[in-house]
């Protein structure tokens, strides 16, 4: 799971960060999946793509500014609701009652509530309970830019190509394109996750259900991009696509 924690106390912070830590650690034991914990104290850093987020963690206790329209972490969480996309929202109460302002606001039931001190139980209770309200989470890749990270899930991935040493170039829906530093075998070796991803040359790998025409030595994407199908690989495609009939049938 990706968690946000957001708090304008640092004390506090650190110490949510510490017990997610040692609640990730137990959910590995389990041979469940571990969490990816990302801290922020300011607003602007949080609401860069919160919606990246299984839950977010929230406390803050004092304004922004003295001009500022967000005065308390209801605020905050007022303003992840307006961009969307917000999966679980826990708020931690130290200074402010927000069960109490959810309550007022008629919204109580979008949200999840701790107290501070956080206690061990009902930390484990909450994760709990966002883990239900998740339902069986889409698998994601990390497709890690310079500038920027998208986590991506299949059907995401229209086809990726080697561009240069230890560059490759990911071409995502939506016109959308990320270059990451990696080579194409690491690449295609953490795409094992997606069902419909497969190599077609020491260079390229595509995504079988974003593929509308093939012919001798290419294939042509969605996209318009037509990507070149070494002889050896040929047979990949194939094979994927069997076994996603396979799957479809069960």
């Amino acid at each position: 799971m990706h968690i946000a924690v957001f708090d304008d106390n640092i004390a506090d912070r650190k110490q949510t960060e510490r017990l997610l830590k040692r609640q990730s650690d137990r959910y590995q034991n389990e041979g469940k999946e571990h969490f990816y914990i990302d801290s922020y104290g300011n607003m602007e850093a949080l609401m860069r793509f919160p919606q990246m987020y299984d839950i977010i963690f929230i406390d803050m206790q004092n304004p922004v500014s003295e001009d500022s329209h967000f005065k308390n972490g209801f605020d905050v969480a007022m303003a992840l609701f307006e961009a969307g996309g917000i999966k679980n929202i826990v708020m931690c109460s130290s200074k402010h009652d927000y069960e109490q302002m959810a309550t007022e606001a008629g919204i109580h039931d979008k949200m999840l509530y701790l107290k501070k001190a956080i206690k061990v139980k009902e930390l484990e209770d909450i994760l709990t309970e966002c883990e239900i309200r998740l339902g069986t989470p889409e698998v994601r890749l990390e497709l890690r830019g310079e500038t920027e990270t998208i986590y991506a899930v299949e059907d995401d991935i229209v086809f990726a190509k080697t561009e240069g040493m230890y560059k490759v170039k990911v071409y995502l829906t939506e016109n959308r394109s990320i270059t990451i530093i990696s080579d194409i075998y690491n690449l295609y070796e953490q795409c094992t996750v997606f069902k419909a991803v497969c190599p077609v040359s020491q260079n390229a790998m595509i995504n079988v259900r974003h593929v509308v025409s093939e012919s001798l030595g290419s294939v042509t994407m969605d996209t318009g991009d037509k990507v070149k199908v070494s002889l050896p690989y040929k047979g990949n495609i194939k094979l994927v696509r069997k076994r996603l009939a396979a799957e479809e049938k069960k």
